[in-house]
Parts: C-alpha cells; sequence; structure tokens
C-alpha cells in the first residue's frame, strides 16, 4: 500500500525527478523516516524534559521509542528486509539496536557535556545531535544490517538450513 501511494506521488512529478528519486529512492525514504524518527525522538525527550527527569532518563526513553519505530519504518519501507525466519528478523534487529547503541552514547555523552557541563541550551543540542546521529544511523543500516545479499550467499545460507 505505501508503495502504490509513494509510486502514485512519484508519477505527478517530471520524468527527470522520477529517475533521479528512483535512482536514490532509499535515501530519500531514509530521509523521510529519519525526519519521522527525529520526530518521535525529539517529542519524547522534550516532554520527558518537561515532566523534569534527568538528561539520562530522556535521553533513554527518548532512544527506546525512536529505535523501535526507525527499525520498523527502516526495515519494511527503506531497506524492504524481506526475512522468513524468525532467526532472520531477531539477527537483524539485534545488529539495529547494537548499532543504535553506538549513536546512542555518541548522543548521550554530546548531551552529557553540552547540557550539563556547558549548560547549553537542551533543545537546541538535541536537534545538533539529531544531524550528527541520522548520517551515522544512515551509514551502518545501508552497509551493515540490511545490505542486500548476494545470491551466492542466499544460495550457501539456503543449502545450511
Amino acid at each position: 500500500m505505501f508503495d502504490k501511494l509513494v509510486a502514485k506521488l512519484i508519477s505527478i512529478l517530471p520524468q527527470s525527478l522520477q529517475k533521479l528519486y528512483y535512482k536514490y529512492e532509499s535515501i530519500f525514504l531514509y530521509i523521510f523516516f529519519g525526519a519521522l524518527t527525529t520526530a518521535v525522538s525529539i517529542s519524547v525527550q522534550y516532554a520527558a524534559i518537561w515532566l523534569g527527569a534527568p538528561t539520562v532518563v530522556c535521553t533513554s526513553v527518548s532512544w527506546i521509542c525512536a529505535v523501535t519505530f526507525a527499525f520498523f519504518t527502516n526495515k519494511n519501507f527503506v531497506f524492504k528486509s524481506v526475512t522468513s525466519r524468525k532467526r532472520d528478523f531477531f539477527s537483524q534487529m539485534i545488529s539495529f539496536y547494537g548499532a543504535r547503541l553506538v549513536s546512542y552514547f555518541m548522543e548521550l555523552v554530546f548531551l552529557l557535556v553540552t547540557v550539563d557541563y556547558f549548560l547549553l541550551d537542551p533543545y537546541i543540542m538535541k536537534i545538533i545531535a539529531q544531524v550528527f546521529i541520522l548520517t551515522t544511523n544512515y551509514l551502518l543500516s545501508r552497509f551493515v544490517i540490511f545490505k542486500k545479499k548476494r545470491h551466492n550467499d542466499t544460495d550457501t545460507e539456503n543449502k545450511e538450513s
């Protein structure tokens, strides 16, 4: 259903823009869903700040919500990764959360230093952190977690199952 909606919207564009979109489709979709993930992250972070939670709690709750949203949107819409076995699904999920832990600690250290030590505005620092996190996460997802398997890898894997 999502693919049909996107195809319909893209068909409205001039041919040259359609070609550009389809050539870089995963990047465009990653940016779109990355923006939504960022909105989830910032919304939850701001709500936690408003409730008076400490930086570590705000960032942790925000991270859990955003990463869960990002995993399913990246898997299903951006990289269109189909897993037929539970083992493959959970392997992707563990890899995704593991990679996101790296960016979580990057963000946490950045926010602890800028907000708690230098006393800079937590809202602005959260937005700045998101730019770096978005880039890091795309590279990890594209080239490590949801990379397309070569046919030889799939054949070997099927024989081993």
